[in-house]
């Protein structure tokens, strides 16, 4: 009982504007004060040992890459060779925001980044060639999800600290996920482009496409060195984190050249505010996590589910509308730390492989990033092109149904998220 009173606790604070990290670490407060025998003291405890873990490295040198990317004028080359490549096709801009946003994605694992990278650079672009601003910045804030999915995703690190599931297997599950998100982002884009009446851009030759992929060389080798350095067992998902940070930092620098040595303290400091927050929830997570397991209340959500039904699959998608509804109002990091403790261990007494289940917890989550009132990318991607949310929420609507439908394919076959982690087992 004490455990519900402690949860309910929870989402009060929540509702009257108190801050996650703070919510969590109170409600763990009140239960040690008021509910149990125990020195407050615990409470500190474990907030060390829920961030005393190697692999939660990996967060402030991706956040550092992502930023190091940003500014070195990797996402410039990434959008121009994209442009050069889809430019021609009818809605080909809309297609170059998902293909440069997927990319994106894959080098910096933010999707809040993403949309602001890509938006700064493609939203002129778009309005120029009679693209309408508010589905513009619906399409921008779309293609963001992809950046907690596609790795590498600081929602599956996450998941993976919380659950001891292999973090390297979780971002190499995310993969062909990712790709199924953009292929059904990108073909609802088409059929608004159409149904719009927007044309086709002008027709690139073979040249400035080469030409172009080769000014992009050295950004979209960044995926591929930090994924095939894991799976090469060169290194691991952590000091893949801090490879990728140099990698950005040498080529932003010394290729590029547009990276400045004076700027270079400015994205310190943003990292380390940034991973500060998330580190920060991490700890107060473990906490409130201890309270709830002290409670018992994983084992009677499990047992409550077990209950309800045998079936995995509609465990899977109870799971999916949860993580649905909670994504409207709590933002994925918290979330994924909230949930993955409590729901994990039920997944475990369906057998459902924890790759599997990661993944459709971060994806259900990510379509958290569009929806309202919390959606983070609406209000980043509000900002990017200065048109109120209200009004871009009309847009998204398309979106959204089109990543529930990617959503269930990837629920229905448990092989998208598992194929690509089996073959190096």
């Amino acid at each position: 009982m004490e455990g519900v009173l402690i949860i309910i606790a929870f989402f009060l604070m929540m509702a009257i504007g108190i801050p996650v990290a703070v919510s969590l670490g109170v409600a763990a407060a009140v239960y040690i004060v008021g509910f149990v025998d125990l020195p407050p003291i615990i409470i500190v405890q474990q907030m060390i040992s829920g961030v005393d873990k190697f692999t939660l490295l990996a967060i402030p040198f991706f956040m550092m890459a992502g930023s190091l990317m940003e500014q070195g004028g990797i996402s410039a080359r990434i959008v121009d060779f994209a442009k050069k490549l889809l430019g021609p096709i009818p809605g080909g801009l809309a297609l170059v925001v998902v293909l440069a946003s997927m990319i994106f994605a894959a080098m910096t694992g933010a999707g809040a980044a993403t949309v602001a990278a890509i938006g700064a650079i493609l939203f002129p672009q778009m309005v120029k060639e009679n693209y309408d601003p508010d589905f513009t910045c619906a399409l921008l804030a779309t293609a963001g999800i992809f950046g907690p999915l596609i790795p590498p995703s600081i929602l599956m690190v996450l998941y993976g600290v919380a659950t001891d599931v292999s973090v390297g297997d979780m971002l190499m599950g995310g993969v062909i996920p990712g790709i199924i998100m953009g292929i059904v982002v990108a073909v609802t884009a088409i059929l608004m482009c159409k149904k719009n009446g927007i044309k086709a851009g002008r027709k690139y030759s073979l040249n400035e496409i080469i030409k172009s992929f080769f000014k992009a060389f050295w950004a979209l080798m960044t995926p591929i060195i930090i994924l095939g350095g894991i799976y090469s067992g060169i290194f691991s998902p952590t000091e893949a984190a801090a490879v990728a940070t140099l990698y950005s930092l040498i080529i932003g620098l010394f290729v590029y050249k547009e990276l400045k040595f004076k700027s270079l303290f400015n994205i310190l400091f943003t990292s380390m505010k940034t991973t500060a927050g998330v580190l920060l929830i991490v700890a107060t997570t473990q906490a409130f996590g201890w309270v709830l397991t002290k409670e018992q209340i994983p084992q009677l959500i499990a047992e409550w589910f077990t209950l309800l039904s045998s079936s995995p699959m509609i465990f899977l998608f109870a799971v999916a509308i949860l993580l649905l509804i909670a994504g409207c109002f709590l933002d994925p990091v918290p979330a994924v730390m909230i949930f993955a403790p409590i729901l994990y261990p039920t997944s475990k007494a369906f057998q459902i492989d924890p790759v599997h289940f990661g993944v459709v917890m971060v994806v259900s989550l990510c379509i958290g990033l569009i929806t309202p009132p919390v959606g983070m990318n609406l209000f980043v991607a509000s900002s990017v092109g200065n048109s109120p949310v209200h009004k871009i929420v009309k847009h998204i609507i398309p979106f959204i149904v089109a990543t529930l439908i990617g959503l269930v394919i990837i629920i229905l076959v448990p092989g998208i998220s598992t194929f690509l982690p089996s073959l190096v087992k």
